[in-house]
């Protein structure tokens, strides 16, 4: 058993693509397409292990925004060894980090994405993890 994907309801197809790509390297599976069960547009991305689904509503459908600190969805966890890498291009795209341990570069910070979701970017902490 395995998670499949994660479903992240967007404004822009393209824009957080293009973000969640420069980013973390994430990579596209395939180009847009229209799935009917949901109304409107999809298009999936992969860190090589799970899929990160981009869903953008019709227009007209109505999305609620995310909301820190409410119950719903709350933010998204991504582990990643070079917390450096992602900070300088998170700085160059003018996302600002914070949450962050006063490290250089720091283990573990947040952010909030295009669409306002909130990432928790760590690096791996193996104590937890089943044999």
């Amino acid at each position: 058993m395995r998670i499949r994907h994660i479903g992240i309801v967007t404004a822009d197809l393209e824009r957080s693509a293009t973000f969640y790509e420069k980013v973390f390297g994430f990579k596209r599976l395939g180009d847009v397409r229209t799935p009917g069960h949901f109304p409107g547009k999809a298009l999936d991305l992969t860190d090589g292990e799970v899929n990160y689904s981009l869903l953008q509503p019709r227009e007209g459908i109505e999305r609620s925004d995310w909301s820190q600190g409410a119950m719903g969805p709350n933010h998204v966890g991504v582990e990643i060894e070079d917390t450096g890498r992602v900070v300088e291009v998170l700085s160059g795209l003018g996302v600002e980090i914070y949450g962050a341990e006063e490290a250089t570069p720091p283990r573990f910070f947040k952010f909030l994405d295009p669409d306002g979701v909130e990432v928790d970017v760590a690096t791996p902490d193996r104590s937890w993890r089943i044999a």
